[in-house]
């Protein structure tokens, strides 16, 4: 049984490094976007669209999404009618880091519970 929260333990402590490399990746392809809704009209007129929200930052691997390149603020610009009829849920920076870190917070705890468990453990006699 001890062995068995030694892995455990293990097992977290490689679940906690790993969310360094996940949130490391997403944060390589994060950009700062802004949403644009494009009306009928805007193109008719040449006119970009109604931005939604202030920019943030996201994560939109569709090249096809992005509307021209950043502009000199350094804002991309996304088609949310492109998104919305390819099924394209752009997920925010903020969301990655929350999770990441409540992952860090669960796999932490957990790994240093089970390491104290089985140091705790007595180990079996043979008799």
């Amino acid at each position: 049984m001890k062995k068995f929260f030694f892995a455990i333990a293990i097992l977290c402590a490689l679940g906690f490094l790993a969310t360094f490399a996940v949130q490391s990746s997403y944060h390589g392809k994060a950009k700062l976007i802004q949403r644009i809704e494009k009306s009928a009209s805007a193109d008719l007129f040449g006119d970009a669209g109604t931005p939604i929200g202030e920019p943030a930052e996201y994560v939109i691997e569709d090249p096809k999404a992005f509307i021209g390149g950043p502009d000199d603020k350094g804002v991309y610009q996304v088609d949310e009618g492109y998104l919305k009829a390819h099924q394209i849920y752009p997920t925010q920076l903020k969301t990655i880091d929350f999770f990441t870190g409540a992952f860090r917070v669960g796999f932490g705890m957990a790994g240093v519970i089970a390491a104290l468990i089985a140091w705790r453990m007595k180990p079996k006699s043979s008799n």
